[in-house]
């Protein structure tokens, strides 16, 4: 007997609607929420590195949310087209805990941030299975005063 493995059907407005969610998770600090609709073995690969799996995109969730415990993000557009999404997110809070990434520690400096990052997101079976993120780190580490503005 053979067995056939489908993929699991998905729409764009689920998918995008999955991105939101994630979204949503994080800006309440409900970080299972915000990985949830990663797939176990997802990558993604932003600025600050490439996270691997639930574990490693967990953690780096728990970084930012450590940094910027009052963010919110807003998402200001959003576009799907079949198995792609692309989120534009406006991200503001303040920088009350310990921001680590590699090979840098900043300490809380008090300040406010706005920062605008766009996601491409590649869902397989309902699930995100590849992730970009693309956002200006030189203009983060001005607004946190630790940098000149570019």
């Amino acid at each position: 007997m053979t067995v056939t493995v489908q993929d699991k059907p998905t729409t764009t407005a689920s998918n995008s609607a999955a991105v939101k969610e994630s979204i949503v998770g994080f800006n309440r600090g409900s970080l299972d929420q915000a990985v949830a609709p990663y797939a176990d073995d997802a990558e993604i690969l932003d600025p600050s590195g490439t996270h691997t799996g639930k574990k490693e995109i967990l953690a780096s969730f728990e970084v930012w949310h450590t940094a910027f415990p009052d963010a919110k993000g807003d998402v200001t557009n959003q576009i799907a087209e079949g198995d792609q999404v692309l989120t534009e997110v406006t991200f503001r809070g303040t920088h009350t805990g310990v921001l680590k990434g590699r090979g840098m520690t900043v300490p809380p400096t008090g300040k406010k941030i706005n920062m605008p990052v766009a996601f491409v997101d590649w869902f397989k079976n309902g699930k995100i299975k590849r992730e970009r993120g693309y956002y200006d780190l030189a203009g983060l580490m001005a607004q946190l005063g630790l940098s000149p503005k570019p």
